[in-house]
């Protein structure tokens, strides 16, 4: 009996030894199983070396504005405009009320008259030896001081009215008749709207600024005009950056500007470069991390995953303008790019 036992424990032994081995084996050849690589795909780097362009959005602006304002102060007489309304270079617009201004101007004749009359008497006086040089020379003086203040008093009654010093559209009358207006101050406010009035301001990013120069060539879409397209050129480029945008401005005008524009309107702009690309492209799969301004990718070198840092000059579409960090790289990792680690092996 007592033998018995012993064969059954042996046996039991025999069958948990061969358990444990066969657990070993299957754990082995697991581990043997699993790759010691990722598996990725690459992408070849492009360079290139054609003519670009920058893409912007624009404003519609008018080139020409005024805002006409009276010489003199005083009390408005008429507007003879209304906002909407069109107007030539040189149409009246508005007048004073010319009590106050006609008394200045004949104040100022009647001491240009007194002085007149002081100067001859004294003159004579001076010639007689009666009065002194000085006496002469100082009503002399005064006669010049009147005659000053008639020619003064004339000028301002010449501008107690309000003339367009360009030829467009009242867009906003500021005062109206019976107000008193100050000098300088703005009476209506007037835009021009004629074919040569019309300019697109276009902001862009610093690196595109500097690859635009004046006489570049633009096409324009306008979201007024779907389907149409307008050619322009660049004319001005501005030399202080927006306070809050962070952009620089440049001025496009129409070679041929639509029928029918209005301050504004939004368009689409396409400037061409006379600046070669110079650019290296990738996909823009290849990018790990980025700010917009730089960006992180994965390279092959001896088998392991070799980490860059690059710097984007420009989005295209699927594909990154990148104008430095890739000196000396023909192809970069795409697909697996987002679970890579510096160093790792790789195999693709």
């Amino acid at each position: 009996m007592k033998s018995l036992s012993s064969k059954y424990i042996f046996l039991i032994f025999l069958s948990l030894a061969f358990v444990s081995c066969n657990s070993k084996k299957t754990a082995d050849e697991s581990q043997r199983a699993v790759p010691a690589y990722t598996v990725v795909k690459t992408e070849k780097v492009k360079n290139s070396s054609a003519e670009s362009s920058v893409t912007a959005l624009g404003i519609v602006m008018s080139e020409n504005e005024a805002r006409p304002s009276f010489k003199t102060g005083g009390v408005i007489q008429k507007t003879y405009i209304k906002e909407g309304d069109f107007v030539k270079k040189g149409q009246l617009l508005a007048t004073l009320v010319m009590d106050e201004i006609e008394a200045q101007v004949k104040q100022a004749e009647e001491g240009f008259f007194k002085a007149e009359r002081d100067q001859k008497r004294v003159k004579n006086l001076y010639v007689d030896s009666v009065a002194t040089l000085e006496q002469f020379q100082n009503v002399t003086t005064a006669f010049e001081v009147a005659k000053r203040n008639v020619e003064i008093a004339r000028f301002n009654r010449t501008y107690s009215e309000v003339r367009a010093p360009i030829s467009g559209k009242i867009v906003k009358q500021i005062m109206k008749s019976g107000e008193i207006t100050g000098p300088g101050m703005p009476v209506y406010a007037i835009m021009g709207v004629g074919d040569k009035d019309w300019k697109l301001l276009v902001g862009l990013v610093d690196k595109d600024w500097a690859r635009v120069q004046k006489d570049d060539v633009a096409t324009i879409r306008l979201d007024a005009y779907p389907g149409q397209s307008f050619t322009g050129k660049v004319v001005n480029k501005t030399s202080v950056g927006g306070n809050t945008s962070g952009t620089f401005d440049v001025e496009i005008v129409f070679d041929r500007s639509p029928q029918l524009l209005a301050a504004g309107l939004t368009a689409h702009v396409a400037i061409e470069t006379k600046t070669k690309g110079g650019f290296t492209e990738i996909p823009v799969d290849a990018l790990v991390r980025t700010n917009g301004q730089k960006a992180e990718v994965f390279t092959i070198e001896n088998g392991k995953a070799k980490k860059l840092t690059i710097e984007i000059a420009k989005i295209l579409g699927d594909h990154v303008a990148v104008s430095k960090g890739l000196e000396g790289i023909h192809e970069v990792v795409t697909i697996g790019a987002v679970y890579l680690e510096d160093g790792e092996k790789v195999s693709k």
